[in-house]
């Protein structure tokens, strides 16, 4: 994982800003000696971009008047030989529920903790493990959906790629040998696609995330940024919901005049509630008008006043 640069201004407090860049990401936190910290989190195209990004926002705060200086010591650094479950149990707080995370039966290295199963809202959490339990691959499932024989099936298949994730490429769509339940592709991602323990810095590059797919939700060439606005994203993906129905990739780009929606000449993610609402705007839109919607396939289609495609007729070009 990167390093924090830290940039400090003494004023009335004395205030500071960090900012690390891994991969496409840049992460900032900043606060005072008086106030909390807050932070956010930028995802640009590729890693070029994102190394300006950050060489544009240290620039910024040299303007301003910080210096950097020597980063703390993060005491999560302590903890980096730790298996990852010690970490994740040892980080739950005092008032919170036990975590306790049993061995799969027939699975070696495989542990599951249930966190609250007979709740609407509960869910099963796996761990395929690795390196003696120093990382690890994981995979949550919404109780409601669970069933041992489609788990155990799709754990099959993940015990024998668990250092798929850890190669270094952001992600992998690989096609199931048979069917998971309803799905018949799995995606692996990195653990700083997955997020799956961003919240347990001491973990989080050591976690890596795998769960199944429709194959029309996640297209075969996607780059890092699409996939991660898929699955993280407003249109993301439910993707502990596996008895869900496919869920589409929609791309758009449109610029559609009059409309309330402004104009969007790169392609972005969306849901197909937007592709619709667009469509039902376009007949009465001006002659210029259009929208391009791709497929996970990578194929374009391009939509005028004039179409006479249905959105059924579009719907099935995402789906099949």
């Amino acid at each position: 994982m990167a390093s924090w640069r830290r940039f400090e201004r003494q004023e009335a407090t004395l205030g500071y800003w960090e900012i690390r860049q891994e991969g496409i990401r840049c992460f900032l936190r900043w606060g005072s000696d008086r106030t909390s910290v807050k932070a956010s989190t930028t995802i640009l195209d590729d890693e070029e971009r994102a190394r300006r990004h950050a060489v544009r926002k240290i620039n910024d705060r040299l303007r301003k008047g910080f210096t950097e200086v020597e980063p703390p010591r993060d005491p999560a650094e302590a903890e980096v030989g730790t298996p990852v479950l010690d970490v994740i149990t040892g980080a739950t707080g005092t008032y919170a529920p036990v975590l306790e995370f049993l061995p799969v039966d027939g699975f070696d290295q495989v542990f599951r903790c249930a966190h609250t199963p007979d709740h609407p809202m509960g869910f099963f959490e796996y761990y395929v493990l690795r390196e003696q339990g120093r990382s690890a691959v994981r995979f949550t499932v919404r109780a409601g959906s669970h069933q041992d024989a489609v788990v155990a099936g799709f754990l099959d298949f993940l015990c024998s790629r668990r250092d798929l994730a850890f190669d270094g490429r952001s992600h992998h769509k690989v096609a199931l040998p048979s069917p998971v339940g309803s799905f018949e592709h799995a995606l692996f991602c990195s653990p700083a696609l997955g997020r799956a323990r961003a919240a347990h810095p001491a973990a989080a590059a050591r976690v890596a995330t795998a769960f199944p797919v429709f194959n029309c939700e996640i297209g075969d060439e996607d780059p890092e940024v699409l996939v991660d606005a898929r699955i993280h994203g407003h249109a993301s993906l439910p993707y502990s919901d596996w008895g869900r129905s496919p869920r589409p990739a929609v791309d758009l780009r449109f610029d559609i005049q009059p409309s309330f929606h402004r104009p969007s000449p790169k392609s972005k993610v969306h849901r197909p509630a937007d592709l619709q609402r667009l469509m039902d705007g376009l007949p009465a839109a001006s002659p210029q008008s259009w929208l391009e919607v791709r497929s996970f396939r990578g194929e374009t289609t391009r939509l005028q006043p004039d179409t006479t495609m249905s959105f059924a007729d579009v719907s099935s070009l995402l789906t099949n």
